[in-house]
């Protein structure tokens, strides 16, 4: 956390303000007000380079939110991605009860927002239905594009196994 009260305040202002210009996908079609709410939800985390942000096989209860720097996701001691600003990890947790699929660390400094599954249940419930069906609409389409950087780093694994010849 930062040391001053003033300097914590002054840094949300400036990240509600970058964010309200435009919003994390999983926020699209929010209205200003629910996009400022929901963001003032999230508990600032700050990490240095390699801390570990999520292990591998943890219960899902949480979501981070990208504010500032970058995320890698790792499986197998292999580095499947890298998220920065805007992108959410584990966007699904209201949904799911499983284990964390991967393992998190921060690739230098960062700072991310941690939403409780409980608490944002919370802010849906207290808010129209059409909000919730919005943000259900934003998981599938961050999901569908996960998908799809998927099935573009197989095919490419693909055509360069198929172009090795000692395979």
């Amino acid at each position: 956390m930062n040391s001053g009260n003033e300097s914590s305040k002054d840094w949300m202002a400036d990240y509600i303000k970058k964010f309200l210009k435009e919003p994390p996908l999983l926020l699209k079609n929010f209205h200003y007000e629910d996009v400022l709410e929901f963001l003032q939800l999230g508990i600032e985390e700050k990490f240095q380079a390699d801390d570990i942000i999520l292990n591998e096989s943890e219960y899902v209860n949480s979501a981070y939110l990208v504010a500032e720097g970058k995320v890698a996701i790792w499986k197998d001691n292999i580095q499947l991605a890298t998220l920065s600003e805007g992108n959410f990890l584990g966007e699904a947790f209201l949904f799911s009860k499983n284990s964390r699929m991967a393992k998190v660390t921060a690739e230098g400094e960062c700072i991310l927002l941690r939403y409780e599954r409980y608490e944002a249940l919370n802010f849906f419930r207290k808010k129209p239905e059409k909000l919730f069906n919005i943000f259900t609409k934003n998981i599938i389409e961050i999901q569908q594009r996960k998908i799809s950087n998927m099935n573009i780093q197989l095919l490419n694994l693909k055509k360069r196994l198929l172009n090795d010849s000692n395979w």
